[in-house]
């Protein structure tokens, strides 16, 4: 990476990607009052999160599934819900009226959205969920808009009750070790390619990472292999077509050796130029701190650009509900702060450039980022290196990636110290110096802060940073008569600006030590969450970060 942050690769498609947005294809469908006329759904698309921002490519979901639901016109699958004569929902009516509206009118949505983001100057890319479980969560098939007739026609492609898997997705999913699902997936990829003027093809094979039994996975990976190497064919059939670059991307699990627990060889598909963009991405709860050098030491020297995903759900691993008080509110995911950090985390290990799946939640759903400002930072890590950030250690959550693999790593938090077990340690990639700032006094603050469950005046911890101790005091003050959280919840705090411990930029290593522990209690004591808030002077004329809901 070029010392201003922009990828030198000889990459296929001509033009760095340093940001690339993932629109799961239901803008325009789900939340607005149908019907939509053309203008108001391709605003839906562009108007918040593309136009405007410094996105490169928009790799927009079209695909839900590979037995072919679409959300636009396809003639090899199936248009999402034009099987239903009534609709079992209102969402379902609402997504449909649009949908048939459109296309009853002559407007296909995938050429609405390649003109535009054409006239935009970006890249636009069909997305295809590679196979997607949305649409057999439950028992219902029939009556779910994202399942085709070729789906509940045909059982015998599914990969069935005896896959081997700790989890019960594989049952009703479409079997990659077939060669008929191979081939219709193929088909459907060639309507796109050849008959729609997209950039490139996506696979996600995080939506959902499965694709054979368990006892199949060596032979379908190979089999795997094989047909993206006839995928890469047909890219550039269709680019010998169209007179320009035919691109594929895939995202694929963050933790690498989980990519070959499933049957993903990612490092062949490098090595053999098939694929374009690959992007390493957590299953659904946001990652912090996610070991990237594996895909960035694969793609080094390749014309491959290695991308990180950050995910904008509510399942963002700090605050529970129970401490959401002392921020103010129940937390709906992460603040700017949080998305700087993690950027910087992520450019810390030399990635490309950065990947947003599910953005629609900070806008739509919850309104925490009604404008997507932070998109007009996060391409730029000179930038976020002067504004405020707030990094966290990865937490457990309910939908971390690990719920899949088995060979994912533990996430450190949450933690229970005990006489036997006294010693917590993990590690912060932090991707600002706070020296350098600190010297510059431009460092107003870089507040250690750790929540620790069931502590009492009779406990002694001790924290240290890089194997320095540090001196802290805890919020509230743990001292008999004073006013103990939700349950023996106090925050110990730490300003490492104030203790002559802010550190240069990389992975920093915490420990958390019991040196002893009331005797008359028998739980032990939990270190829930952690995190480093880092706050700079900020000058006049230069913007101020957004601000989010602190204890008063």
């Amino acid at each position: 990476m070029s010392p201003g942050g922009e990828s030198n690769k000889p990459f296929r498609m001509g033009r760095s990607y340093r940001l690339i947005l993932n629109d799961d294809g239901g803008r325009g469908h789900w939340n607005w009052v149908a019907p939509l006329s053309t203008e108001q759904y391709l605003n839906a698309v562009f108007g918040a999160q593309v136009q405007d921002k410094p996105v490169d490519a928009l790799f927009w979901c079209g695909l839900q599934n590979p037995a072919g639901a679409a959300n636009y016109g396809t003639k090899v699958g199936e248009v999402r819900g034009s099987r239903m004569i009534r609709f079992p929902t209102t969402s379902d009516w609402t997504f449909g009226r649009t949908l048939r509206g459109m296309l009853d009118a002559g407007q296909d949505p995938l050429t609405l959205i390649c003109d535009r983001g054409h006239e935009l100057g970006r890249h636009v890319w069909l997305s295809m969920r590679f196979n997607d479980a949305h649409h057999c969560y439950g028992e219902v098939l029939e009556n779910n808009n994202k399942t085709t007739q070729l789906y509940l026609d045909r059982p015998d492609l599914r990969i069935g009750p005896d896959h081997g898997w700790p989890y019960d997705y594989p049952t009703r999913v479409w079997d990659y070790a077939k060669a008929e699902v191979r081939e219709y997936v193929h088909e459907l990829l060639a309507e796109a390619y050849l008959g729609y003027d997209v950039d490139g093809v996506e696979l996600d094979l995080m939506r959902h990472p499965m694709l054979f039994a368990r006892h199949n996975v060596e032979e379908g990976s190979k089999l795997l292999n094989d047909w993206m190497q006839q995928l890469r064919v047909l890219a550039d059939e269709a680019a010998d077509r169209k007179g320009r670059p035919q691109g594929i991307a895939v995202r694929v699990p963050s933790c690498d050796p989980a990519c070959a627990e499933i049957g993903i060889d990612w490092r062949t598909w490098v090595a053999e130029r098939w694929i374009d963009v690959l992007t390493a991405s957590c299953f659904h709860a946001a990652e912090h701190d996610a070991d990237l050098a594996p895909f960035v030491e694969g793609c080094r020297n390749t014309p491959v650009q290695a991308h990180w995903c950050v995910e904008l759900t509510p399942g963002f691993p700090h605050v529970e509900h129970r401490q959401s008080l002392y921020y103010g509110g129940r937390p709906l995911g992460p603040a700017t702060e949080h998305l700087r950090a993690m950027a910087l985390s992520a450019y810390e290990q030399d990635v490309d450039g950065l990947y947003f799946f599910n953005t629609h939640f900070a806008f739509e759903r919850h309104s925490t980022h009604p404008d997507v400002a932070f998109l007009n930072e996060l391409h730029d890590p000179d930038l976020l290196r002067s504004r405020d950030q707030i990094y966290l250690v990865n937490r457990d959550v309910p939908t971390a990636h690990n719920m899949f693999f088995e060979s994912a790593p533990p996430r450190p938090l949450p933690r229970t110290l005990t006489s036997n077990d006294p010693t917590c340690a993990f590690t912060i990639t932090v991707g600002t110096d706070l020296s350098d700032a600190a010297r510059a006094r431009a460092l107003r603050s870089a507040v250690l802060r750790i929540c620790l469950k069931g502590l009492t005046p009779q406990d002694t911890i001790e924290v240290s940073w890089e194997g320095r101790p540090l001196t802290g005091d805890f919020e509230p003050p743990l001292a008999p008569g004073t006013w103990e959280q939700w349950n023996g919840l106090h925050f110990w705090v730490a300003d490492l600006a104030r203790t002559d411990c802010a550190s240069a930029r990389g992975r920093h290593k915490c420990t958390v030590r019991l040196v002893e522990r009331n005797p008359l209690i028998d739980e032990g004591i939990t270190v829930d969450f952690v995190e480093l808030d880092i706050r700079f002077w900020h000058m006049p004329g230069m913007p101020i970060s957004q601000p989010i809901h602190r204890r008063l």
